[in-house]
Protein backbone atom coordinates (compact mmCIF):
# COMPACT_ATOMS: atom_id res chain seq x y z
CA UNK A 1 0.00 0.00 0.00
CA UNK A 2 1.58 2.97 -1.34
CA UNK A 3 1.74 6.23 1.39
CA UNK A 4 1.83 10.17 -0.21
CA UNK A 5 2.68 12.14 2.94
CA UNK A 6 4.45 15.17 1.32
CA UNK A 7 1.33 17.39 1.43
CA UNK A 8 0.98 16.96 5.21
CA UNK A 9 3.96 19.13 6.32
CA UNK A 10 1.87 19.67 9.92
CA UNK A 11 2.01 16.22 10.49
CA UNK A 12 6.24 15.76 10.30
CA UNK A 13 8.25 14.90 13.20
CA UNK A 14 11.49 15.83 13.22
CA UNK A 15 13.75 13.70 15.54
CA UNK A 16 16.74 15.25 13.95
CA UNK A 17 18.36 12.47 11.40
CA UNK A 18 17.35 14.58 8.75
CA UNK A 19 15.28 13.04 5.58
CA UNK A 20 18.62 11.97 3.59
CA UNK A 21 18.42 8.47 2.42
CA UNK A 22 20.30 5.86 3.85
CA UNK A 23 21.15 2.40 3.30
CA UNK A 24 18.25 -0.15 3.55
CA UNK A 25 17.98 -2.47 6.41
CA UNK A 26 19.76 -0.41 8.60
CA UNK A 27 18.97 1.76 12.01
CA UNK A 28 18.84 4.62 13.14
CA UNK A 29 18.26 3.76 17.06
CA UNK A 30 20.36 0.51 18.11
CA UNK A 31 18.13 -1.72 20.64
CA UNK A 32 20.88 -1.06 23.76
CA UNK A 33 20.08 3.07 22.88
CA UNK A 34 23.08 4.07 20.87
CA UNK A 35 22.70 6.07 17.69
CA UNK A 36 23.68 4.29 14.46
CA UNK A 37 25.92 7.63 13.40
CA UNK A 38 29.61 7.16 12.44
CA UNK A 39 31.41 10.56 12.63
CA UNK A 40 34.30 12.23 10.82
CA UNK A 41 35.94 15.02 13.35
CA UNK A 42 37.66 18.02 12.54
CA UNK A 43 39.74 17.52 15.49
CA UNK A 44 40.30 14.03 17.58
CA UNK A 45 40.95 15.69 20.55
CA UNK A 46 38.52 18.48 20.28
CA UNK A 47 35.55 16.41 20.26
CA UNK A 48 36.31 13.83 22.03
CA UNK A 49 35.67 13.48 26.03
CA UNK A 50 38.13 11.29 28.03
CA UNK A 51 35.85 11.81 30.92
CA UNK A 52 32.70 11.24 29.46
CA UNK A 53 34.38 8.09 27.41
CA UNK A 54 35.79 7.01 30.76
CA UNK A 55 32.45 6.95 32.69
CA UNK A 56 30.78 5.40 30.05
CA UNK A 57 32.13 2.47 28.91
CA UNK A 58 31.52 -0.78 30.12
CA UNK A 59 32.74 -2.49 33.52
CA UNK A 60 34.95 -4.66 31.87
CA UNK A 61 36.54 -1.92 29.85
CA UNK A 62 37.10 0.29 32.86
CA UNK A 63 38.83 -2.32 34.83
CA UNK A 64 41.03 -2.95 32.10
CA UNK A 65 42.24 0.56 31.60
CA UNK A 66 42.83 0.87 35.46
CA UNK A 67 44.77 -2.67 35.69
CA UNK A 68 46.76 -1.75 32.18
CA UNK A 69 47.45 1.66 34.40
CA UNK A 70 48.81 0.52 37.25
CA UNK A 71 50.68 -2.36 35.53
CA UNK A 72 52.47 -0.19 33.08
CA UNK A 73 53.54 2.65 35.37
CA UNK A 74 55.20 0.05 37.37
CA UNK A 75 56.76 -1.50 35.33
CA UNK A 76 58.20 2.11 33.87
CA UNK A 77 59.38 3.19 37.36
CA UNK A 78 60.91 -0.52 37.50
CA UNK A 79 63.13 0.06 34.28
CA UNK A 80 64.01 3.72 35.42
CA UNK A 81 65.26 2.04 39.21
CA UNK A 82 66.73 -1.05 37.46
CA UNK A 83 68.93 1.63 34.90
CA UNK A 84 69.60 4.03 38.24
CA UNK A 85 71.76 0.91 39.91
CA UNK A 86 70.03 -1.56 41.68
CA UNK A 87 73.08 -1.18 44.38
CA UNK A 88 71.74 2.02 45.47
CA UNK A 89 68.52 0.24 46.72
CA UNK A 90 68.87 -0.61 50.25
CA UNK A 91 67.00 -4.14 51.06
CA UNK A 92 67.70 -5.55 47.41
CA UNK A 93 69.47 -8.79 47.55
CA UNK A 94 68.91 -10.34 43.93
CA UNK A 95 71.83 -10.71 41.89
CA UNK A 96 70.48 -11.90 38.30
CA UNK A 97 68.86 -8.98 36.35
CA UNK A 98 65.36 -10.33 35.95
CA UNK A 99 65.17 -10.27 39.66
CA UNK A 100 66.63 -6.77 39.93
CA UNK A 101 63.89 -5.61 38.02
CA UNK A 102 61.34 -7.82 39.95
CA UNK A 103 62.76 -5.89 43.39
CA UNK A 104 62.37 -2.48 41.28
CA UNK A 105 58.62 -3.53 40.02
CA UNK A 106 57.78 -4.44 43.71
CA UNK A 107 58.98 -1.27 44.86
CA UNK A 108 56.97 0.79 42.58
CA UNK A 109 54.46 -0.93 43.53
CA UNK A 110 54.22 0.28 47.55
CA UNK A 111 55.46 3.99 46.33
CA UNK A 112 52.84 4.27 43.63
CA UNK A 113 50.08 3.19 46.28
CA UNK A 114 52.16 4.95 49.34
CA UNK A 115 51.93 1.81 51.00
CA UNK A 116 55.68 1.54 51.76
CA UNK A 117 56.71 -1.77 53.21
CA UNK A 118 60.57 -0.50 54.21
CA UNK A 119 61.69 -3.71 53.41
CA UNK A 120 63.20 -1.82 50.43
CA UNK A 121 63.53 2.03 50.28
CA UNK A 122 66.24 4.44 48.27
CA UNK A 123 70.04 4.69 49.23
CA UNK A 124 70.74 7.25 46.76
CA UNK A 125 69.29 11.25 45.96
CA UNK A 126 68.72 10.24 42.30
CA UNK A 127 66.34 7.25 43.13
CA UNK A 128 64.98 9.13 45.90
CA UNK A 129 64.05 11.89 43.53
CA UNK A 130 62.36 9.14 41.02
CA UNK A 131 60.36 7.70 43.83
CA UNK A 132 59.52 11.09 44.76
CA UNK A 133 57.68 11.43 41.09
CA UNK A 134 56.11 8.28 41.37
CA UNK A 135 54.58 9.30 44.51
CA UNK A 136 53.01 12.34 42.92
CA UNK A 137 52.06 10.16 39.83
CA UNK A 138 50.24 7.73 42.32
CA UNK A 139 48.70 9.97 44.84
CA UNK A 140 47.33 11.72 41.36
CA UNK A 141 46.64 9.02 39.34
CA UNK A 142 44.90 6.59 41.96
CA UNK A 143 42.51 10.27 42.85
CA UNK A 144 41.08 10.08 39.30
CA UNK A 145 40.42 6.23 39.53
CA UNK A 146 38.90 6.99 43.05
CA UNK A 147 36.70 10.17 40.92
CA UNK A 148 35.80 8.01 38.06
CA UNK A 149 34.76 4.99 40.10
CA UNK A 150 32.29 7.57 41.71
CA UNK A 151 31.08 9.31 38.70
CA UNK A 152 29.99 5.59 37.65
CA UNK A 153 28.36 4.25 40.52
CA UNK A 154 26.61 8.01 40.70
CA UNK A 155 25.28 8.68 37.20
CA UNK A 156 21.80 7.82 37.13
CA UNK A 157 20.90 5.37 34.11
CA UNK A 158 17.53 3.80 33.16
CA UNK A 159 17.84 -0.32 33.08
CA UNK A 160 14.50 -0.56 30.92
CA UNK A 161 13.80 -4.36 29.47
CA UNK A 162 11.94 -4.10 26.51
CA UNK A 163 10.36 -7.01 24.57
CA UNK A 164 12.52 -8.47 22.21
CA UNK A 165 9.70 -8.17 19.69
CA UNK A 166 6.80 -5.32 18.94
CA UNK A 167 3.78 -6.84 17.58
CA UNK A 168 0.38 -5.80 15.40
CA UNK A 169 -2.14 -7.27 18.06
CA UNK A 170 -6.01 -7.70 17.87
CA UNK A 171 -7.22 -4.38 19.98
CA UNK A 172 -11.14 -3.62 20.28
CA UNK A 173 -12.58 -3.73 16.43
CA UNK A 174 -9.36 -3.43 14.89
CA UNK A 175 -5.61 -3.15 15.57
CA UNK A 176 -2.75 -1.86 17.94
CA UNK A 177 1.00 -1.35 17.17
CA UNK A 178 1.97 -2.80 20.99
CA UNK A 179 5.30 -3.28 22.67
CA UNK A 180 6.15 -4.19 25.93
CA UNK A 181 8.59 -2.54 28.53
CA UNK A 182 9.61 -2.96 32.47
CA UNK A 183 11.98 -1.43 35.03
CA UNK A 184 14.81 -3.51 35.57
CA UNK A 185 16.30 -2.20 38.79
CA UNK A 186 13.95 -3.57 41.73
CA UNK A 187 14.87 -0.78 44.15
CA UNK A 188 15.26 2.09 41.95
CA UNK A 189 11.60 3.58 41.29
CA UNK A 190 10.30 5.73 38.09
CA UNK A 191 8.02 8.36 38.62
CA UNK A 192 6.11 10.41 35.21
CA UNK A 193 7.22 8.27 33.44
CA UNK A 194 6.28 9.36 29.45
CA UNK A 195 6.75 7.15 26.57
CA UNK A 196 7.37 9.06 22.54
CA UNK A 197 6.80 6.52 19.74
CA UNK A 198 7.70 7.80 16.17
CA UNK A 199 7.90 5.97 13.11
CA UNK A 200 10.49 6.02 10.11
CA UNK A 201 10.08 5.17 6.45
CA UNK A 202 11.11 5.88 2.88
CA UNK A 203 8.63 7.78 0.38
CA UNK A 204 8.99 9.17 -2.87
CA UNK A 205 8.60 13.11 -2.97
CA UNK A 206 9.05 14.48 -6.53
CA UNK A 207 10.63 11.56 -8.05
CA UNK A 208 12.97 11.35 -5.07
CA UNK A 209 13.46 8.59 -2.48
CA UNK A 210 12.98 10.70 0.85
CA UNK A 211 12.85 9.32 4.69
CA UNK A 212 9.65 11.03 6.46
CA UNK A 213 9.35 10.90 10.21
CA UNK A 214 5.95 10.56 11.88
CA UNK A 215 4.82 10.23 15.31
CA UNK A 216 2.53 7.84 16.82
CA UNK A 217 -0.22 8.96 19.25
CA UNK A 218 -0.59 6.53 22.14
CA UNK A 219 -3.35 5.34 24.15
CA UNK A 220 -1.47 6.22 27.09
CA UNK A 221 1.84 7.94 26.54
CA UNK A 222 2.47 9.48 30.67
CA UNK A 223 2.31 7.12 33.94
CA UNK A 224 2.25 8.66 37.24
CA UNK A 225 4.34 5.01 38.78
CA UNK A 226 5.99 2.24 36.95
CA UNK A 227 5.90 -0.51 39.47
CA UNK A 228 5.12 -3.35 37.20
CA UNK A 229 5.14 -3.96 33.16
CA UNK A 230 4.10 -1.76 30.91
CA UNK A 231 2.14 -2.56 27.61
CA UNK A 232 2.77 0.87 24.90
CA UNK A 233 -0.15 0.82 22.75
CA UNK A 234 -0.69 2.63 19.39
CA UNK A 235 -4.33 1.93 18.00
CA UNK A 236 -3.74 2.42 14.39
CA UNK A 237 -6.82 4.32 13.31
CA UNK A 238 -7.21 5.27 9.53
CA UNK A 239 -5.17 8.37 10.47
CA UNK A 240 -2.27 6.55 11.57
CA UNK A 241 0.91 6.72 9.42
CA UNK A 242 0.70 2.89 9.33
CA UNK A 243 -2.77 2.22 8.91
CA UNK A 244 -3.23 -0.76 6.63
CA UNK A 245 0.09 -1.74 6.52
CA UNK A 246 1.04 -5.60 5.92
CA UNK A 247 3.96 -6.71 7.18
CA UNK A 248 5.17 -6.62 2.98
CA UNK A 249 4.78 -2.43 3.40
CA UNK A 250 6.93 -1.92 6.26
CA UNK A 251 9.51 -3.42 4.45
CA UNK A 252 9.23 -1.71 1.32
CA UNK A 253 9.42 1.44 3.11
CA UNK A 254 11.74 0.17 5.35
CA UNK A 255 10.46 1.13 8.75
CA UNK A 256 11.87 1.50 12.17
CA UNK A 257 9.68 2.49 15.14
CA UNK A 258 11.91 4.88 17.45
CA UNK A 259 11.11 4.69 20.99
CA UNK A 260 12.30 7.73 23.71
CA UNK A 261 11.40 6.89 27.22
CA UNK A 262 11.56 9.82 30.07
CA UNK A 263 11.35 9.37 33.60
CA UNK A 264 12.13 10.95 36.94
CA UNK A 265 14.27 8.48 39.46
CA UNK A 266 13.74 9.30 42.92
CA UNK A 267 16.62 7.22 44.27
CA UNK A 268 18.95 10.34 42.24
CA UNK A 269 16.50 12.81 42.52
CA UNK A 270 17.59 13.28 38.00
CA UNK A 271 15.80 12.78 35.09
CA UNK A 272 16.54 9.93 33.78
CA UNK A 273 15.86 9.01 29.44
CA UNK A 274 16.12 5.60 27.63
CA UNK A 275 15.83 4.77 23.83
CA UNK A 276 15.36 1.65 21.55
CA UNK A 277 13.98 0.96 18.08
CA UNK A 278 12.07 -1.65 16.29
CA UNK A 279 12.71 -2.33 12.43
CA UNK A 280 10.17 -3.76 10.45
CA UNK A 281 11.52 -7.39 10.41
CA UNK A 282 11.64 -7.06 14.71
CA UNK A 283 7.58 -6.56 14.34
CA UNK A 284 5.38 -9.63 14.35
CA UNK A 285 2.16 -9.07 12.44
CA UNK A 286 -1.02 -11.23 13.90
CA UNK A 287 0.14 -11.76 17.53
CA UNK A 288 -0.76 -10.88 21.13
CA UNK A 289 1.45 -10.70 24.33
CA UNK A 290 0.83 -13.35 26.91
CA UNK A 291 0.29 -12.14 30.50
CA UNK A 292 3.02 -11.63 32.81
CA UNK A 293 0.66 -11.88 36.04
CA UNK A 294 -0.01 -14.40 38.52
CA UNK A 295 -0.80 -14.70 42.38
CA UNK A 296 1.06 -16.61 45.08
CA UNK A 297 -0.54 -18.60 47.64
CA UNK A 298 -1.30 -14.86 49.96
CA UNK A 299 -2.82 -13.20 46.70
CA UNK A 300 0.04 -10.82 46.15
CA UNK A 301 0.49 -9.96 42.48
CA UNK A 302 3.56 -11.69 40.55
CA UNK A 303 4.96 -10.81 37.54
CA UNK A 304 7.58 -12.86 35.90
CA UNK A 305 9.68 -10.26 33.68
CA UNK A 306 11.05 -13.40 31.31
CA UNK A 307 7.58 -13.87 30.02
CA UNK A 308 7.78 -9.99 28.74
CA UNK A 309 8.58 -10.88 24.77
CA UNK A 310 6.49 -14.04 24.92
CA UNK A 311 3.05 -13.68 22.23
CA UNK A 312 1.02 -16.00 20.87
CA UNK A 313 -0.24 -16.04 17.36
CA UNK A 314 -3.56 -14.73 17.26
CA UNK A 315 -5.97 -13.72 14.15
CA UNK A 316 -5.72 -9.92 12.80
CA UNK A 317 -9.28 -8.70 11.88
CA UNK A 318 -9.55 -7.55 7.71
CA UNK A 319 -9.96 -3.93 6.87
CA UNK A 320 -13.11 -3.29 5.47
CA UNK A 321 -13.18 -1.97 1.87
CA UNK A 322 -15.29 1.29 3.08
CA UNK A 323 -12.28 2.28 5.44
CA UNK A 324 -10.04 1.78 3.08
CA UNK A 325 -11.77 3.80 0.50
CA UNK A 326 -12.60 6.54 2.93
CA UNK A 327 -8.93 6.62 3.66
CA UNK A 328 -7.41 6.39 0.53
Amino acid sequence: MKRNWSNKKDESNELGFGSKVVERNTRFIHPDGSFNIRRKEISAWGSTSIYHHLITISWRKFNTIVLSYFMLMNAFFAVLYYLTGMENMVGSKSVTALGKFFDGFYFSAQTLTTVGYGGLYPGSHLMNAIAAVEALFGVLGFALITGLLYGRFSRPTAKIIYSKNAIIAPFRDGTAFQFRLANQIRNSQLIDVECRLSVSFLEMDKGTKVRRFRPLELEVKNINFFPMTWTINHIITPESPIYGMSSKDLEEADAEFMILLTGFDDTFSQTVNSRSSYKYFETVHGAKFRSVFSFDEKGRTVQDLSLISVYDQAELPVVSQEKEEAFS
